[in-house]
């Protein structure tokens, strides 16, 4: 595992330049976190932010995300196995041309799945629990900074670190903290993309899973189904007025026909 330095200088609060660390959570801090979930959770739903499960609903009625799309990842994740197992046997019998071949696909059935996968996830993100997630790993990150020289909270609370992170244009700490939490992040994904079993048989880096193709592609994707359920949208509008307008002339004439019997 690539080790990050955890130690960084930065501007606090008063405008001084002081020696900071970010350490490891401990289960009191992960258990700060998961307060801090529920009471945004809470508070998501009073806003009106929909949970997951009924934006997934939404979604699915708008097109952002279909039964097709969920059977594409389910048959990726799939295919990736048997790949594997494939490339376990070829290994065992020493054929390096069927290994290069299946690491291949192993690396391009990978890269769909994370496609669909961050399609999904860049949706839910905007449910409440993708919020109180955000927030939760905030309040974790803002507990483990620390003053280099005493060891003790730079924030006393989550409450501080925003109005901070918001309102004080003199401290930078709270975007040296963030940099360094993003690079010990990309880290352990470095560590465990190094574990796939095609890693090693892909040598080219034009045959690696490239994020930024990945990230662009999802965009692209997302962008393209916002733009058709706009544009569903759009279509079904008229047919729903013109179905209330006849119901209404239905029901003038219910009346009409009451009354001269009356």
């Amino acid at each position: 595992m690539t080790k990050i330095e955890r130690e960084f200088k930065a501007i606090d609060r008063m405008g001084v330049e002081q020696e900071f660390e970010l350490k490891s959570p401990t289960i009191a801090i992960e258990n700060e976190g998961e307060r801090h979930y529920r009471i945004a959770f809470s508070n998501s739903l009073k806003e009106a932010i929909f949970p997951r499960e009924k934006l997934r609903e939404i979604m699915r009625e708008h097109g952002m995300w279909t039964e097709e799309d969920e059977r594409a990842l389910k048959i990726e994740v799939g295919k990736i196995a048997i790949l594997q197992v494939e490339l376990k046997t070829a290994q065992a019998e020493g054929d390096d041309d069927t290994c290069i071949a299946r690491a291949r696909d192993i690396s391009a059935a990978r890269s769909r799945m994370w496609e669909l996968f961050l399609v999904q996830q860049s949706v839910y993100m905007n449910s409440a629990e993708g919020v109180a997630e955000m927030i939760k790993t905030e309040a974790i990150m803002a507990a483990c900074t620390t003053l280099k020289a005493t060891g003790k909270r730079y924030w006393n609370d989550y409450g501080e670190y925003v109005r901070e992170r918001d309102l004080n244009e003199r401290s930078n700490v709270y975007s040296h903290v963030v940099e360094l939490q993003t690079k010990l992040l990309d880290s352990v994904r470095e560590d465990l993309t190094n574990d796939y079993p095609e890693k090693q048989y892909l040598k080219d880096a034009q045959e690696r899973m490239l994020d930024r193709e990945i990230e662009e592609e999802v965009v692209k994707q997302l962008r393209d189904r916002a733009n058709k359920a706009i544009a569903a949208e759009g279509k079904e509008t008229p047919k729903k007025k013109k179905v209330v307008r006849k119901a209404t002339k239905k029901r003038g004439k219910s009346v009409a026909a009451k009354t001269d019997q009356a």
